[in-house]
């Protein structure tokens, strides 16, 4: 079996956990050379639609659905062992056992990240853009001002899991920042300094472990995120909640295409983009970001119940454990 997942042009963490994850907790289904027309597995990320790069069978374990239409995948057998949570569950129309949770919920299983401070945690307060957010000037001279530390999840995972779990607090706009924080037990709070914060995404996951989660919008340090992505609907410093019903709506068309953009207002941007001295009129700067971030570490931290993520682990690794032994026992076809 091969590993179909999301390689983004620019490193991200979370994908690229599930090339730790799944060989360490199911070596037996990766012990192929897994070529063309190999049967897939599908794993960690928003990759419900994604190329099927010529598998004909296709093994879903705790992916997510919303970029790529499913429909990309009619005609091939597909199994839904665990999708990420129940909004996955009702777009694809699958039964509620099928809703587990995100696979990063099996990282502290994996031996390299059950030891202590191994990869050079510094603990104290993190932040955690989200990955393209934090290509934008500012992140690194804002968290500073704020005395915390910045993690950059283009990190390796090593990197970034090391820092995250090693942490008392972790601020984050990444997704799997707060999957990951909250697999070790760590307190966290969500931020958004865009659109391109995908509530869905994240109602769909926090609804997978019972949590009621509350969104503060930052300002970013610079302008150009919002010139890219959008400016969120609510005001910054304001909160918001992530709503199953609102979410769902989402899934059907979350940012608006670069094609529906008006002419004029995508010369401006194109402008502001350009000229980095004309965005410091917009008011934003890492000052502001810097006293944002320090309230949002003095508001109360969410985090799972211990038993809610000790269930969803356990039957995660059995489900896989069934799927791996499913494999091992296949007859071996000869010539």
């Amino acid at each position: 079996m091969k590993l179909l997942r999301y390689r983004p042009a620019v490193p991200n963490f979370g994908d690229d956990l599930n090339d730790l994850i799944w060989p360490e907790l199911a070596p037996g289904l990766f012990d192929s050379d897994g070529g063309e027309g190999a049967d897939a597995f599908v794993g960690i990320g928003t990759i419900i639609g994604l190329d099927p790069q010529g598998s004909e069978s296709l093994h879903v374990f705790s992916s997510g659905t919303g970029y790529s239409d499913d429909r990309r995948w009619r005609g091939r057998k597909v199994e839904y062992h665990c999708v990420r949570g129940p909004l996955t569950a009702r777009v694809l129309g699958l039964p509620n056992k099928t809703a587990l949770t995100d696979g990063g919920i099996l990282a502290p299983l994996i031996t390299r990240f059950q030891e202590p401070n191994a990869f050079g945690g510094t603990g104290g307060t993190v932040v955690v853009p989200h990955f393209e957010t934090i290509a934008f000037p500012g992140w690194a001279e804002a968290v500073g001002m704020a005395g915390f530390h910045l993690v950059d999840p283009r990190g390796t995972p090593d990197l970034v899991i090391g820092a995250l779990k090693d942490a008392s607090l972790v601020l984050t706009e990444s997704l799997h920042g707060a999957i990951l924080a909250d697999a070790f037990g760590v307190p966290w709070r969500a931020f958004a300094v865009s659109r391109n914060f995908s509530r869905a995404k994240w109602a769909d996951w926090t609804c997978s472990l019972d949590l009621r989660v509350d969104v503060t919008l930052v300002p970013p340090p610079d302008a150009m995120p919002l010139l890219r992505f959008g400016k969120p609907p609510e005001a910054f410093g304001s909160v918001f909640a992530l709503n199953e019903e609102l979410a769902l709506g989402e899934f059907r068309g979350r940012i608006q295409t670069a094609a529906e953009v008006p002419f004029m207002k995508a010369r401006v941007k194109q402008v502001l983009e350009a000229i980095p001295a004309t965005r410091k009129f917009l008011g934003f700067s890492p000052e502001r970001t810097a006293r944002a971030l320090a309230d949002l570490a003095a508001a109360d931290p969410c985090l799972s119940s211990f038993h809610r993520r000790d269930a969803l682990r356990d039957e995660m690794l059995c489900r896989l454990q069934a799927l791996e032994k499913r494999y091992e026992q296949a007859p071996v076809l000869t010539a």
